[in-house]
C-alpha cells in the first residue's frame, strides 16, 4: 500500500487489496471451515463467547491496515484513519438499526463501553443503580466503585435465577422495578443494567421487554449487549434502550478489542466526556456542537484503529460464508443439539431444555457431587480451567445456584462430535477433581456461600499448590503469584 502524495482520502476498499477468497464457493458448516482459522492443530474452541475467533482473511486484512499506518504515521493519524473510521461506523449503524452514524461510536470493548457511560451519569445522594447478580464482573464492579465514591448512591440487586422462564424472569423484573420506583427518594435518578444476553449463564434475556418496564417507569435503561452483535438481529431505534454496547470482536469477527457504542440522540446530553478525555471536549451550554460527544470518541489518544477498521473485512466475511440468517440458524441449532449430547455424555442435564434463553450458547450442569458443589469454592473454578486448557480444548465453566455448570459456544467451525469429545473429557476432569479434594486440605477461606460473595473479597478465595509438598498442601496466594498449572488465582474463574 501506498500512501498518497497529497491530502487526499481512501476508503478501505482502496487500501486493502480484494482476497481471492472470496471468488471460491464457501464449504458447508462445520470442521470444513477450521482451516479458515488460525487455531494449533488439534485444539478444540468451543468458547467463541469470551474472545472470538480471527478468521484468516481478517487477520490478513489486519496486517495490511498496520503496514498503512506505519508507511506515514502523521499522515494516518492526522487524516487517514477517519473516513474508513466514518465508513465502519455506518456500516454498523446499517446493520444494528442505528437511525443515523452519529449514534454510532466505537469503543475498545464492551467492559470500557459501560464504564463510560455509567461514569458520565452526575450522581448524587438518593440516586439508584439496579444491576443483577449476573451481571458481568466489570460491570458489577463499576457500579460498586460508583456507590464506594459517591456517598449516598444506593445499590438494588434483581435475582436472577436459573432455571427458570421468560415469563417468570418479566414477572420478577415488574415486581423488582415497581419496588424500586415506590421507595425511591423524591427526584432520584434510577439507572438499571440489562443484559441482552447473559454471560454465565450464557442465556438470551427478554431485554426489549425488561427496557420497556424500566421505561414506563421512568428509569433509565443501559443494555450490556456484549454478546449480542453477530448472534442475534438487531434494531436498536425500536428497543426503547437509553444505550447499547455490545463487543464486535466476539460474534461478529472483527478483531479484539473492537466494540460500539449505541447512544440515541435523546441520550446525547447525559454523554459528557470520554474517558481519557478528549482534547475536542467542550464545556456543556451553548457552544457545545450537538455531536460533539461523536468527535471526541474519534480520537482520545492514540490507539491501534485496526481493530475498528477490521469491522469491514469481518462483514464481507459473513457475507461470504452464507449471511447472518445462515449463521444463527446453525450455531443455534447447533447449541441446542449439542448441549442434549453433552449432557447425556455427562449423565446430566441441560439448563435450559426448552431453548427459550439459547441462541448460540447452551449451559449443562458437571458431574461434580453435590458435597462438593454447596459451596462456591475457588479452586474448583481454577482446577476446572487448567485441566480444561491442559487437554487442549476449552469452555467456559461457572458456578450458579450450587451447582457447577459448563457454557459452551457453538460456532460454524463446530460439529456435533466437539460436544462429546467436550463431554468425555469433562467427565474425566470432574472425577479427579472429586479424587483431588478428597486427599487435599482445601482451606475454607477458598469458599463462599455463594459466587457474588465471593466475587466481593476474590483474593481469599485464591490457593495454588506447593509441588515441594505435594497435593496435599495447597497454599495461599495472591495476584502477583501465579501459578501457571493447577490452582491459581481467582481470576481464571470471573473471566468471559
Amino acid at each position: 500500500m501506498t500512501s498518497p502524495n497529497s491530502l487526499e482520502t481512501l476508503t478501505l476498499d482502496q487500501v486493502l487489496k480484494p482476497n481471492s477468497l472470496f471468488q471460491q464457493s464457501a464449504p458447508k458448516f462445520g470442521h470444513d471451515f477450521l482451516k479458515y482459522y488460525s487455531f494449533k492443530a488439534g485444539f478444540l474452541n468451543l468458547n467463541n463467547g469470551s474472545f472470538g475467533a480471527l478468521p484468516k482473511v481478517v487477520t490478513e486484512a489486519c496486517t495490511e491496515l498496520t503496514a498503512w499506518q506505519e508507511e506515514n504515521t502523521d499522515y494516518f493519524f492526522r487524516i487517514g484513519f477517519i473516513p474508513p473510521l466514518i465508513g465502519v461506523r455506518e456500516q454498523l449503524a446499517k446493520f444494528v438499526g442505528a437511525s443515523d452514524v452519529d449514534e454510532i461510536v466505537m469503543v475498545a470493548n464492551t467492559s470500557t463501553g459501560m464504564g463510560v457511560v455509567l461514569r458520565n451519569f452526575l450522581w448524587k445522594s438518593g440516586d439508584i443503580i439496579i444491576r443483577c447478580n449476573t451481571t458481568y464482573a466489570t460491570v458489577y464492579k463499576t457500579i460498586q466503585y460508583i456507590h464506594d465514591t459517591t456517598p449516598g448512591v444506593q445499590i438494588s440487586e434483581f435475582q436472577l435465577l436459573f432455571p427458570t422462564t421468560r415469563k417468570a424472569v418479566l414477572k420478577g423484573w415488574q415486581k423488582h422495578i415497581d419496588n424500586v420506583k415506590l421507595n425511591a427518594p423524591k427526584g432520584s435518578k434510577i439507572v438499571a443494567i440489562v443484559d441482552s444476553i447473559v454471560a454465565n449463564p450464557g442465556a438470551s434475556m427478554p431485554w426489549k421487554e425488561m427496557v420497556k418496564i424500566c421505561k414506563d417507569a421512568g428509569i433509565w435503561a443501559i443494555v450490556d449487549g456484549a454478546h449480542s452483535v453477530g448472534q442475534e438481529p438487531l434494531d436498536l431505534k425500536t428497543s426503547g434502550a437509553d444505550f447499547f454496547v455490545s463487543s464486535a470482536h466476539k460474534w461478529l469477527n472483527a478483531k479484539r478489542g473492537c466494540a460500539f457504542l449505541w447512544i440515541p440522540k435523546k441520550s446525547r446530553d447525559i454523554m459528557l466526556t470520554t474517558i481519557p478525555t478528549s482534547a475536542s471536549y467542550v464545556s456543556p451550554g451553548p457552544d457545545r456542537p450537538e455531536t460533539n460527544i461523536v468527535s471526541q470518541f474519534q480520537y482520545n489518544g492514540t490507539i491501534d484503529y485496526t481493530p475498528y477498521l477490521s469491522v469491514d473485512y469481518a462483514f464481507k466475511w459473513r457475507e461470504w460464508v452464507g449471511g447472518e440468517a445462515a449463521i444463527h440458524k446453525y450455531c443455534n441449532g447447533l447449541a441446542r443439539e449439542g448441549g442434549k449430547v453433552l449432557a447425556r455424555v455427562m449423565d446430566t442435564n441441560v439448563m435450559d431444555p426448552d431453548g427459550e434463553f439459547t441462541l448460540a450458547m447452551v449451559n449443562v450442569v458437571l458431574p461434580i457431587a453435590k458435597d462438593l458443589s454447596a459451596v462456591y469454592d475457588a479452586s474448583i473454578a481454577t482446577a476446572l480451567t487448567n485441566k480444561l486448557l491442559a487437554q487442549n480444548l476449552f469452555a467456559v465453566t461457572f458456578y450458579h445456584r450450587e451447582l457447577w455448570w459448563t457454557r459452551v459456544s457453538a460456532q460454524i467451525w463446530n460439529d456435533l462430535s466437539d460436544f462429546e469429545i467436550l463431554g468425555n473429557a469433562l467427565v474425566s476432569i470432574c472425577s479427579e477433581i472429586v479424587a483431588e479434594h478428597k486427599n487435599a486440605n482445601i482451606p475454607q477461606n477458598s469458599k463462599a456461600q455463594s459466587f457474588n460473595s465471593y466475587l466481593e473479597r476474590p483474593f481469599k478465595g485464591a490457593v495454588a499448590h506447593d509441588y515441594n509438598k505435594g497435593l496435599g498442601y495447597p497454599q495461599p496466594v495472591t495476584a502477583t503469584t501465579v501459578v501457571p498449572v493447577g490452582y491459581h488465582t481467582h481470576l481464571a474463574s470471573i473471566r468471559p
